[in-house]
């Protein structure tokens, strides 16, 4: 097939679809990604400096992200710090700094294929690490210091051969001290750049679209190379020099896919935090911003202050969030959005990039969602038998999907259009909540007698559901107001705030245990039912509550 990418940009950028539904050269990309690939990466480079890699055949990210913008005075990265303001990295700074901690990191024996975590904050020391890892060849995993027992439980799973991170971090790192690599920045740059095989892994992610919770997900360089080119001339259309940002975004689930992204085009990633914003919206309005990925809360932020965004090109929304189409109508009139292309689109660090993403468009508000141009995928059973949906309805799966995390996102077709169905199982906005991970460290509080997570239904948008947890505190008095306190404190501790359930109910009983764990089926299916309620107050189970009290708990709380 041959595809005209001058034609398909144009026709993005008019935001004039020249047919009904998909267009044909979309739906021909996903029957032919490699050739699809050849032809973006040709018009990709324009009169830029040439790519080294070569797509189907090999890819040198170094020099492709970095190596080649290092003669412009571009800028890489822009962050904000509420104590000194915008820092920025250019890519000549970018170019040096990590040239020399990659020289510094062979010396301490990172070779190609190690695998590497990065342990830092979203920012210049992340996307420095980030690029002499890639130029050492080593498999990259992501994790922000957030929460001691959520960093320990990933580090054993994935049994890193090194971890790159701030000296402050080391507490996290229990175990892991002999791992920490030093990064003084004072050697004097001398390595060659590895060049990745197709299959070879480029990272093991801990995206948290990947069930079960804390299992690293394999991001292969063909993955990654073909999204970060899809992504940043296609999904968000940006040419060098020009701004993408994504403020509240999740960046286990869109990192290091953004930055991919924006350094292959030249272009700058802007990184502003939602906390940074409610205290001055007009942080965001700085600066030009070619595509803006806008998240409720940030949506929230900015009708409060009624901030006018003038200086917006593009942008798109995660079609996994609730849609609240009042509130994003508001916000479109307010802002001064009506007259600029939006799009919904949803993105899998592991997977690459945008598996998903309606074409940039002026519209109303919508749930379209096509598979993104380039990928191979097939719509599957909802029951996950592996055969293809016999209507059209099924599960969307990347091909090939032996080497995947199970599918989870319901598409629906319909008159040539793909719309967001909602995911297969119980999430939060897409993500998987660590159900286990919080009611472990909850039954660990010297109150709690047994706990678990029910996910409930909402009743509002379908697919979207609340995260309940269930803390059995036996006979003792009630204390609800002291016990949230402390449970939320330890969730925050232990796993990070994001972590926390969207509400928690105290029962004055003991649970169902099964071997000496709590019967989490019994649990949810009594609580639904409302069976947990009535025997609360139930005056014959209160007595017999306080009655397994006295005999449970003579030898101290749990026993």
């Amino acid at each position: 097939m041959v595809f005209d990418v001058k034609k398909i940009l144009e026709q993005l950028e008019t935001g004039t679809p020249a047919e009904a539904g998909v267009p044909v050269w979309q739906q021909e990309s996903w029957q032919e990604p490699e050739g699809f690939a050849n032809a973006l990466a040709v018009a990709h480079v324009g009169r830029g400096a040439p790519l080294k890699s070569r797509a189907g055949h090999y890819y040198d990210f170094f020099h492709d992200l970095v190596v080649r913008h290092g003669n412009t005075d571009r800028v890489a990265l822009r962050c904000y710090d509420r104590r000194s303001g915008w820092q920025v990295l250019g890519y000549k700074q970018l170019h040096e700094q990590a040239s020399r901690r990659a020289t510094e990191w062979a010396r301490q024996g990172v070779k190609a294929g190690a695998k590497v975590c990065l342990l830092h904050s979203v920012g210049s020391e992340l996307l420095i690490s980030l690029v002499a890892a890639l130029g050492l060849g080593a498999c990259i995993s992501f994790l922000p210091p957030q929460g001691r027992r959520f960093i320990s439980c990933r580090l054993e799973e994935l049994a890193p051969d090194h971890i790159a991170a701030e000296p402050h971090q080391v507490l996290l790192l229990e175990g892991f001290e002999k791992q920490l690599l030093q990064s003084k920045g004072q050697a004097s740059p001398a390595f060659t750049s590895h060049t990745y095989k197709p299959g070879e892994p480029v990272g093991l992610l801990f995206s948290p679209l990947v069930e079960p919770t804390g299992t690293p997900a394999l991001l292969t360089a063909e993955d990654a190379w073909r999204g970060a080119l899809v992504d940043g001339l296609l999904t968000f259309g940006l040419g060098p020099g020009e701004h993408l940002a994504a403020p509240g975004y999740h960046p286990l689930q869109h990192l290091p896919a953004f930055l991919f992204a924006t350094l292959l085009r030249g272009a700058t990633y802007i990184h502003l935090e939602l906390s940074d914003l409610e205290a001055n919206p007009a942080l965001l309005t700085e600066h030009p911003v070619r595509a803006l990925g806008v998240t409720p809360a940030l949506r929230d932020v900015l009708l409060r202050a009624r901030t006018p965004l003038k200086n917006v090109a593009h942008w798109f929304r995660n079609p996994e969030e609730p849609i609240d189409w009042v509130a994003w109508r508001a916000w479109v009139k307010q802002c001064g959005l009506a007259a600029v292309p939006s799009s919904n689109v949803l993105v899998d660090a592991a997977a690459g990039g945008a598996v998903l993403g309606s074409p940039r468009r002026v519209r109303d508000l919508h749930t379209e969602t096509p598979p993104a141009p380039g990928r191979a995928w097939a719509l599957r059973d909802v029951n996950m038998s592996g055969q293809d949906a016999p209507g059209d309805l099924g599960v969307f799966t990347l091909l090939p999907d032996k080497e995947r995390p199970p599918a989870y996102v319901v598409l629906t077709r319909s008159y040539g259009l793909y719309h967001y169905g909602g995911p297969r199982t119980a999430r939060r906005e897409g993500r998987v909540y660590p159900a286990a991970e919080v009611a472990a460290v909850v039954q660990e509080l010297a109150f709690a007698r047994g706990a678990t997570v029910v996910p409930a239904p909402t009743g509002g948008v379908a697919g979207h559901y609340r995260h309940v947890l269930l803390v059995f505190t036996g006979a003792q008095p009630q204390q609800a107001s002291v016990w949230l306190q402390e449970i939320r404190r330890c969730i925050e501790l232990q796993l990070g705030a994001e972590h926390l359930p969207d509400r928690t109910e105290f029962i004055p009983l003991y649970p169902r245990k099964v071997d000496g764990q709590v019967d989490e089926a019994w649990c949810h299916m009594q609580f639904l039912t409302g069976a947990l309620h009535r025997k609360s107050s139930d005056p014959l189970f209160q007595a017999l509550t306080v009655l397994r009290g006295h005999l449970l708990e003579k030898g101290g709380p749990g026993v």
